[in-house]
């Protein structure tokens, strides 16, 4: 039994929050680590090339609440270069002294981007970028989503996984390889929920 209950024992969960979430009061921050979260990702580029507003608060806020490992996800746009939205996102979080680690970049929605050729181009871009500025690049995606966008390429696979499976359970035990990817890093299990006064989404690693 004491093996069964191991992996359970040992997983650390957490939680996303979207632009669309607005300023994000540090009493709900505050709830959200006494709940149990001991890990947030935040917004920080919308998906129309703009720097969420509201991320540097929200990051400042989580870290104040005692949660310790706090990362930022860009949606990027293909309309403006990948460079230089990585640089106004992480520039942004950097002016106003909000401390993160990784950078997910979230890949998605096909009707988002274009040619798989293109598309790779841009991400490789992307990921050059947060290299270059110092931070961990890594990839929000799902089966559903790479296989259309990125032609089930496997050339990023040497970078950290974030997959969403909405089916309400923090375990691997779903995981279906793709993209090159043999393990993930961290699953997004529960979309949009409330709670302490605004909506996450529920993660776990």
């Amino acid at each position: 039994t004491a093996a069964l209950l191991l992996p359970v024992a040992l997983a650390t969960f957490g939680l996303d929050l979207s632009y669309f979430q607005g300023n994000v009061s540090q009493d709900s921050w505050n709830c959200l680590k006494q709940n149990g979260h001991n890990f947030a990702i935040v917004q920080a580029m919308t998906s129309d090339g703009n720097v969420n507003p509201y991320a540097a608060n929200d990051v400042i806020r989580a870290h104040n609440a005692g949660i310790e490992y706090v990362d930022i996800y860009l949606f990027l746009t293909m309309t403006k270069s990948a460079a230089s939205q990585v640089d106004d996102a992480m520039g942004a979080m950097d002016r106003a002294g909000a401390k993160y680690g990784s950078v997910w970049l979230d890949i998605e929605a096909p009707g988002h981007w274009r040619d798989c050729g293109s598309n790779k181009n841009f991400f490789r871009e992307a990921v050059n970028q947060i290299h270059a500025r110092g931070h961990q690049p890594a990839i929000y995606s799902s089966a559903s989503q790479w296989g259309p966008i990125m032609c089930g390429d496997t050339s990023f696979s040497n970078l950290p996984l974030w997959y969403a499976h909405y089916d309400n359970n923090a375990s691997f035990s779903d995981w279906k390889s793709f993209g090159g990817w043999s393990r993930p890093a961290m699953k997004q299990y529960m979309g949009t929920t409330s709670e302490c006064g605004t909506s996450i989404d529920k993660d776990f690693y």
